[in-house]
């Protein structure tokens, strides 16, 4: 079975909260500047940062070794958010590789990254697996997909959570856009409104989900296909 077009990595959140209280190890693994921006942080949010950022510097380093044979110290793959809060990555000058599309997310359970193969886009979504009110799904479920799923179900709810999320992140949205505007279906998603718009602006990609598990929590990867090389 051939590799998905991306790199995956989960950071549990016991080897977050360890490295977290161990002042060497952080600063093996964060740049000063990220140590900084780390330090800024509210208490309460330090180590969802962490665990995000661990499991992209891992996603990242797999990315770049196994795409360019550069073996990339955690250190040197900082990552920061921009303006708008979404995370950017700065190189160490002279890298010998161009910075790639990444997401970050993170839940109790820890943090999830993936890293889009070169010429993609990916987005991800962690979540952890537990029921929620009819009223929270009818938020980003559409009717149709009330209508034909289970969604009383945790398992399934938080399928579809993760896949509008992943799908929104992957087209640079977020949730600043209606989830219901992405309809998940066996075969790909289909997109409306502002997602639509977004998705035409990239030149109309194929549009893949993946979904994994860790330690309770589900994971949806999106992509986009074979013909999208922006």
């Amino acid at each position: 079975m051939s590799r998905p077009p991306y790199r995956l990595a989960f950071c549990p959140r016991r080897e977050a909260e360890r490295t977290l209280s161990d002042p060497a190890e952080l600063r093996a693994r964060f740049g000063p500047a990220e140590l900084a921006e780390l330090e800024a942080l509210p208490e309460r949010r330090k180590l969802d940062r962490v665990a995000g950022r661990l499991a992209a510097k891992r996603a990242l380093a797999a990315h770049f070794l196994g795409e360019y044979g550069w073996e990339a110290d955690a250190a040197e793959l900082a990552v920061f958010n921009d303006a708008t809060g979404r995370p950017r990555l700065t190189l160490p000058k002279g890298a010998p590789a161009p910075a790639p599309s990444f997401s970050i997310s993170h839940c109790a359970q820890g943090g999830a990254a993936a890293v889009a193969s070169p010429g993609r886009r990916v987005g991800v979504d962690i979540e952890t697996i537990v029921a929620r009110p009819a009223k929270v799904i009818a938020f980003v479920a559409t009717p149709e997909e009330l209508a034909s799923g289970p969604y009383d179900d945790a398992g399934a709810q938080a399928r579809l959570w993760t896949g509008k999320e992943a799908t929104l992140k992957m087209l640079g949205l977020g949730l600043d856009a209606d989830a219901r505007c992405v309809r998940l279906e066996a075969d790909g998603v289909i997109l409306t409104d502002r997602p639509a718009q977004a998705w035409s602006a990239l030149g109309s990609p194929s549009v893949h989900l993946d979904y994994d598990g860790a330690d309770g929590a589900q994971i949806a990867v999106a992509y986009t296909g074979d013909d999208h090389h922006g």
